[in-house]
């Protein structure tokens, strides 16, 4: 089948902190072009850059494939780009990879999927939502640090941006200037309880029923107090720094089986709820007490040759390869049922 890959044209400048993840995701359009010539698709590539004109030229002008591929993560640097682009996809007809606009839109907000979970019985640690322009309430911020550490990190960002080794604070003034820091740069912020323990990924594909795949640990290392360490940006984007080596993820993680499936199931009931669809990942902390929080659910997430999904598919035994042909098979699977569906109400 014609498939195309679509993608979000790298645009920051290299001195830009944000630089690395965004140029991150050519390697992704690179792998999943040579898995899907490997299963002898044809393959073309449209890269989308600032412009919503040349956006819509440039769908008008792809003709009609048999797949659109959907690696977009932002229009110009702006992150709420990922969802608009992939509802524009859709309400054009065309059949899309990947979890759907309305789903990209709503995890895309940490805080309105935290209270969704919440409302689903879900447990995620508790915290506050501040608004670029909002006044601190210096009451309630108290009130939550009086319990334990916070992490403060963007609000509707992912890819760990905004998250350091400052990220965590447990008194007050260091709590306020990182408020400012965060909502300066990105907008919005999300002060959340940090859960001090271990932390683990959990892959998630529904190429027919959602299935969890093998569940990552990280593995922190490194001299800081066990169980407060955290993925940071440099982490994810800095290959060779410090908190890249002593944060390597061990898949399948050191874990018993009812732990395991403990885990697996709350990654199910998260990617149900939330509306995802073909392939996420699901961020959860585990206490002292083995009391497991989700974190946060990571739709369309990272799918190149080194993220956290490819040794998740390798150790649960799924081929790279065959798992992205089995992305646009079942793509194209979805639309010929939307439009039998049609037809009979026609």
């Amino acid at each position: 089948m014609e498939v195309l890959i679509l993608y979000n044209e790298p645009g920051l400048p290299a001195d830009d902190p944000d630089w690395a993840a965004e140029i991150g995701v050519l390697d992704s359009v690179e792998s999943v072009s040579s898995a899907l010539l490997a299963h002898g698709h044809t393959v073309r590539k449209l890269g989308l850059g600032s412009s919503t004109s040349i956006l819509l030229e440039a769908l008008a002008g792809v003709g009609q494939p048999d797949v659109v591929f959907n690696l977009f993560e932002g229009l110009g640097g702006v992150s709420r780009g990922e969802s608009e682009v992939a509802g524009m996809i859709e309400l054009l007809g065309f059949p899309l990879t990947g979890c759907p606009a309305e789903c990209l839109a709503l995890v895309r907000d940490k805080a309105r999927t935290k209270w969704l979970l919440l409302g689903a019985g879900l447990p995620t640690p508790q915290f506050l939502m501040i608004r670029p322009d909002d006044p601190l309430d210096e009451n309630a911020l108290r009130s939550l640090l009086a319990q334990g550490a916070m992490i403060v990190k963007p609000a509707h960002e992912d890819a760990s941006l905004g998250v350091d080794s400052e990220s965590i604070v447990t008194e007050w003034e260091p709590l306020a200037r990182r408020i400012e820091f965060v909502r300066g740069r990105y907008g919005a912020v999300l002060v959340e309880q940090f859960v001090v323990g271990r932390e683990f990924n959990a892959a998630v594909i529904a190429l027919d029923e959602p299935e969890c795949l093998a569940v990552a640990e990280i593995e922190f290392s490194g001299s800081g107090v066990k169980g407060w360490q955290i993925v940071t940006y440099d982490a994810k984007w800095a290959p060779g720094s410090s908190d890249d080596v002593t944060t390597p993820a061990r898949c399948p993680a050191r874990v018993d089986t009812a732990t395991a499936r403990r885990i697996e199931d709350l990654a199910v009931a998260a990617f149900r709820l939330t509306g995802c669809r073909d392939y996420a990942r699901v961020d959860l902390r585990m206490d002292s007490r083995g009391q497991i929080f989700v974190l946060e659910v990571n739709a369309n997430p990272d799918i190149g040759p080194t993220a956290g999904i490819a040794p998740a598919l390798a150790v649960s035994g799924v081929g790279y390869d065959e798992f992205v042909d089995r992305i646009v098979r079942t793509a194209l699977a979805n639309r010929g049922q939307k439009q039998d569906a049609c037809d009979r109400v026609g």
